[in-house]
């Protein structure tokens, strides 16, 4: 375990000058979690966990996202953190955001992924990542064009200010974390109280 914490700030996944809405620390993504009242946390298993095919470790950076049962096909920007820490925006909002300091989506390691939610009735690129399910496939198109498939295990909602233990971590199983915004909608301060995060283990090359 290293130092560093993740820490979701209370933003709302929409358009900032500031960064997006988390705070990530170079040396690691993980902290130490804070119960969320009334969340819901959906485990099944999964039966890609074990099929970790022995192909060579990719570098290439990611370029695509796909997810099929949601109709998401967007490209993928690398990005890093501003001078506060705080992970900056793609500079198309409807992009993702990859981590680059964080591992490759199909090496060891969970890479993250950021995307916008938008406001309730307006959203964004993961404005319905809340409609995945165990199971559901999400596809990682990297810059050499090998595809890197992921199958979801869960989702989980945490207060803002917490997040995901282990979140980020450059060892272990290759896995993806998707970041975005979600639960109860601030209209005055346009914000979003929690925060989503989608957890899938790799499943090879799709």
């Amino acid at each position: 375990m290293l130092g560093a914490a993740l820490v979701f700030t209370a933003s709302d996944g929409t358009p900032r000058n500031d960064g997006f809405d988390f705070f990530l620390p170079t040396q690691k993504l993980a902290s130490t979690v804070a119960g969320y009242a009334g969340a819901g946390h959906v485990h099944a298993p999964n039966p890609f966990s074990g099929s970790m095919l022995a192909n060579p470790v990719p570098k290439s950076p990611p370029a695509v996202i796909l997810i099929p049962s949601l109709d998401v096909h967007r490209p993928i920007e690398p990005v890093g953190v501003d001078r506060s820490g705080h992970m900056d925006l793609p500079q198309n909002l409807w992009n993702a955001g990859w981590y680059k300091g964080g591992p490759v989506p199909g090496a060891p390691g969970d890479a993250v992924i950021e995307g916008h939610a938008g406001y309730p009735k307006a959203p964004l690129l993961f404005g319905k990542l809340h409609l995945l399910h165990p199971g559901d496939k999400i596809v990682v198109v990297l810059a050499d064009r090998s595809r890197r498939l992921f199958v979801v295990d869960s989702l989980t909602i945490w207060a803002a200010g917490t997040g995901p233990p282990d979140m980020g971590e450059p060892y272990g199983p290759a896995r993806l974390t998707l970041i975005t915004c979600t639960g109860p909608f601030d209209d005055h301060y346009k914000t979003y109280a929690d925060r989503l995060a989608v957890e899938a283990s790799y499943a090879g090359l799709a």
